[in-house]
């Protein structure tokens, strides 16, 4: 039986291996796959990659060398 937590939006009890850790509303939270597809509107995810097309950090693009 895998080891289960409640998800911090809807307090329904998930595997802890199907929670996933975003800002939501300001705050860090753990909240199950399906808040997770219906509060994008309130969901930051920390860390997120840049979409920008350049390197995250610019000593590692190939316009420095």
């Amino acid at each position: 039986m895998p080891m289960t937590r409640r998800c911090q939006n809807c307090g329904r009890e998930t595997p802890v291996y199907r929670l996933f850790g975003v800002l939501l509303d300001g705050r860090m939270a753990e909240i199950c796959s399906r808040c997770t597809s219906t509060e994008k509107a309130r969901i930051d995810v920390p860390y997120a990659p840049h979409h920008d097309g350049r390197s995250s950090q610019p000593s590692t693009g190939r316009e420095v060398w």
